[in-house]
């Protein structure tokens, strides 16, 4: 009596471990080759990826990034990477300088000190500097992303969360960010059913210049997320380079079915921006007359990321919002 129960015991639990392997073949969401894959990226060191350069082969997990051009730096913050070095202003710029606050400064917006990238030890460079290309990826593996080749933000930051192998990370921050603007275009239903056009221009020592939906200066929240419009003919000159220049001449021809300026003055446009503030051609723009009018900081709407687009958005939506009230 005893064996048979024994028996009995051993055949119950074979059925047991059958049904439970059975159960989990159904259920497996991944084939055998997927689950191989899954094991060979896990214990992989390398990875290639296909650069403008051709095929190198970059760290499965970067850790130790240099960032070459401060252009970058909001691209790669967003897909979840803080880097070891970078350059530029970004420093200075308020919504980086929580996050860059224990990144090393390795040089300014035109040249940067190759002698602290090698004593840094990156295991990843990214750069739009081809000049510097060839020296850089002696050092370690580098990324060369030309400047401007991406105009929308959310391409961008994809291709640079691909290199960084970072996509999760990335379209989540995306995810995030379109709920912030769908709440932020709520807030500002009544003033942007009223279709105002709005126009971005900066002043330098000579020229003005007028912006698009894709080089910076809020253009991409402005007209991208926020929908709103700029007058046709700044549209039919600034918009597929994303930016024109333009005498002081022709300021009401652009300017002035405008309801709100975007206004920025670079260092060395001070005195001629005070030149044509002084001018007619400037005070009997119908938005000058109004007061609507927004002075923006070039630290912080230079930067195109989904990061300097939040801070951009709110500025602008709360200037927007003060002068309607």
């Amino acid at each position: 009596m005893y064996k048979n129960k024994s028996f009995n015991g051993a055949i119950f639990l074979c059925f047991i471990v059958l049904v439970a392997f059975i159960a989990s073949g159904c259920t497996s969401s991944k084939s055998t080759e997927e689950v191989e894959n899954d094991k060979e990226q896990e214990t992989a060191k390398t990875r290639t990826y296909e650069s403008e350069k051709g095929p190198i082969e970059l760290p499965m997990h970067p850790e130790r990034v240099v960032v070459i051009d401060q252009d970058y730096i909001g691209d790669v913050l967003a897909s979840g990477i803080t880097p070891i070095a970078t350059t530029g202003w970004a420093f200075e710029t308020p919504y980086f300088k929580e996050p860059l606050k224990d990144v090393e400064n390795i040089g300014d917006k035109v040249s940067f000190s190759i002698e602290k990238v090698i004593e840094l030890e990156p295991d990843l460079i990214l750069t739009y500097n081809d000049e510097e290309y060839e020296a850089l990826s002696k050092i370690a593996p580098t990324v060369l992303i030309p400047f401007g080749k991406y105009g929308d933000y959310k391409e961008r930051i994809l291709v640079f969360a691909e290199i960084l192998n970072r996509e999760k990370e990335a379209n989540q921050f995306l995810a995030d960010f379109d709920k912030k603007v769908e709440t932020k275009k709520k807030e500002l239903e009544p003033i942007l059913n009223k279709n105002p056009k709005i126009v971005i221009l900066e002043v330098t020592d000579k020229d003005l210049f007028l912006f698009g939906d894709s080089y910076g200066r809020g253009g991409q929240v402005i007209y991208n997320e926020l929908q709103l419009n700029a007058p046709q003919k700044v549209v039919d000159i600034a918009f597929k380079e994303g930016w024109a220049k333009i005498s002081q001449e022709v300021i009401p021809d652009y300017l002035g079915e405008a309801d709100y300026i975007l206004l920025g003055v670079r260092d060395n446009g001070v005195e001629n921006s005070k030149e044509i503030m002084k001018s007619s051609l400037w005070n009997d723009l119908p938005a000058v007359k109004s007061g609507q009018v927004l002075t923006y900081d070039l630290n912080t709407f230079y930067f195109q990321d989904p990061i300097a687009l939040e801070y951009q958005m709110n500025e602008i939506s709360n200037f927007m919002e003060s002068k309607n009230n």
